[in-house]
């Protein structure tokens, strides 16, 4: 039976289905398939296209779940989204390793430049921008991310050390604490002093541009859809704001660049903005390509780190989590910092393990390529699905994460040590490392990756060494709806709701959601 609303949309398609209705999709050649469309027959393409839209936003799990049960590995979403979603993890790695020639990562990333970061068309279609491509890939290698994990590591070991003293100067010995917030605030500054400098970080501190980094941040999804024109932006009302935040963004970044980036004097940031000066631009101009690392920094690594620390701590693993990282090295006999390195980081594996369970279980990433040159998307070798050039493939990653097949029955339960190489077969751990694709994949793979790691895994260990944490209630943002658990949700701990508007955009956010803590110094035996 019909449904009142798809009803009413199909009398609002047959009214305007002269305007509306898309044109014919080009015959595929040979034996080859198109893609299926989503929604009801009887609906013109664009109303099919909103729909798909509408559910995305409101429920994305399980919208995306249903793409692939209902319409199988590929399916074409319409205008106003007109992509093909890829959906199956075979597939999701065919696409990453067509070659650019084909499937295109670059138009996107120019254009994410401008409409998202501000920089002109003419900085974002430059010389400069693809000079900035490898050095940017280059300088955020395990190889060459010391110096920013050394001065991440600095800043929280502060910050832990600052609430301690808070701790011993309570009567009761302890603080509660909103410890989302808490870690955010940490991530913000111990993040942006990594990868800028410390004196960047100041400047930053005195200007209050968390609060306007924020404002930027929260327009973001509506600016990286594309779907409203710059010239509207001022008429947007979160669009606007997010504008003025960008703009104080904008200012500190490039006074900092006039004055010569003191503070820094290497690393990916100094070597960008050089290449930037070198080809002419303006310090408010560079300020507009290095914004754009200044928000991947932030959007997305605090998040995922809060959440790791609430999973660990309820989870009954926390024991041994900190076993591992009680076997490093100390930094001094009878501290309790140990000694953070890439080097002593990477020892720990169950650490990484509940990293990576994170990952999997609190991100989205939808990685898009533009259709070059006719493609032929296929698993077997025959046949195959047709997308014409001109078309946007999107890699949904989501999907692979929240099969029943790859992780049990329960798949959105939290499981710390579910990638301990002992946990899985041989065979088991290969479908689900090609199903695993929560930085991306292929050439749009996240490039901070490797910094994001190791950040996550030195604040977690900091905090650990240091501090004894109780989550003690929910803090709920009323803007954010708080979403039922699923039958088959065996998580009980409390974690921070989902924010349900950024489907795609990587880590998932919680606005104003939090969880309150209690904070004691650590108890050794």
């Amino acid at each position: 039976m019909v449904g009142a609303l798809e009803y009413v949309l199909a009398l609002g398609g047959l009214a305007i289905s002269v305007s509306l209705m898309t044109s014919r999709r080009r015959q595929p050649p040979g034996n080859l398939t198109l893609p299926p469309v989503y929604g009801p027959w009887y609906l013109p393409y664009p109303i099919r296209g909103v729909l798909a839209m509408a559910k995305l936003g409101m429920d994305e799990d399980n919208f995306l779940l249903s793409l692939r049960r209902d319409y199988g590995p590929v399916v074409h979403l319409p205008w106003p989204l007109n992509q093909v979603f890829v959906l199956d993890g075979s597939l999701i790695q065919k696409v990453y390793g067509t070659p650019s020639s084909t499937l295109s990562f670059t138009p996107i990333r120019r254009e994410l430049q401008t409409v998202a970061f501000g920089s002109s068309w003419k900085i974002s279609q430059g010389p400069g921008l693809t000079r900035m491509f490898p050095v940017h890939a280059k300088g955020l290698t395990n190889l060459r991310i010391d110096a920013p994990v050394e001065r991440f590591t600095r800043v929280v070991q502060a910050k832990v050390a600052h609430l301690k003293e808070q701790i011993e100067s309570s009567p009761e010995e302890a603080v509660e604490i909103p410890i989302v917030k808490w870690v955010i605030d940490t991530m913000f500054e111990a993040a942006t002093s990594g990868l800028f400098g410390e004196e960047f970080c100041d400047r930053t501190l005195k200007a209050g541009l968390q609060k306007d980094f924020n404002r930027f941040d929260a327009c973001f999804a509506l600016l990286a859809a594309e779907m409203i024109p710059m010239a509207l932006y001022s008429l947007v009302p979160p669009i606007a704001d997010g504008m003025k935040g960008r703009e104080a963004m904008f200012s500190v970044l490039a006074q900092w660049v006039e004055d010569g980036l003191p503070g820094l004097d290497e690393g990916v940031i100094h070597d960008m903005a050089q290449i930037g000066l070198a080809e002419g631009y303006t310090s408010r101009e560079v300020a507009t390509l290095l914004s754009g690392d200044l928000w991947a920094l932030q959007a997305n690594a605090p998040y995922v780190a809060s959440a790791l620390l609430l999973y660990i701590l309820q989870s009954g693993i926390l024991d041994q989590v900190r076993e591992e990282i009680d076997a490093l090295p100390r930094q001094n006999e009878g501290t309790s910092d140990p000694v953070v390195t890439l080097k002593t980081l990477a020892s720990m594996p169950l650490v990484a393990s509940c990293v990576q369970e994170t990952v999997r279980m609190n991100t989205s990433s939808f990685s898009i390529r533009v259709v070059e040159k006719d493609f032929v998307l296929s698993a077997s070798g025959e046949g195959g699905i047709f997308i014409p050039a001109g078309m946007r493939v999107v890699c949904i990653t989501r999907v692979g994460h929240l099969m029943d097949e790859l992780w049990g029955a329960n798949p959105e339960s939290w499981i710390g040590d579910r990638f301990l190489p002992e946990k899985q077969g041989d065979a088991l751990s290969s479908k689900r490392s090609r199903e695993m694709n929560g930085f991306g994949g292929g050439i749009s793979i996240c490039e901070g990756r490797h910094l994001a790691t190791a950040e996550l895994k030195s604040i977690l260990t900091i905090m650990l060494s240091n501090l004894d944490i109780t989550p003690l209630k929910h803090v709920a943002d009323p803007k954010i709806p708080i979403q039922a658990a699923s039958a088959g949700n065996l998580w009980k701990g409390l974690q921070p709701s989902r924010d349900l508007t950024r489907p795609g955009l990587g880590a998932f956010q919680f606005g104003a959601s939090d969880v309150s803590a209690r904070v004691t110094k650590r108890k050794t035996s």
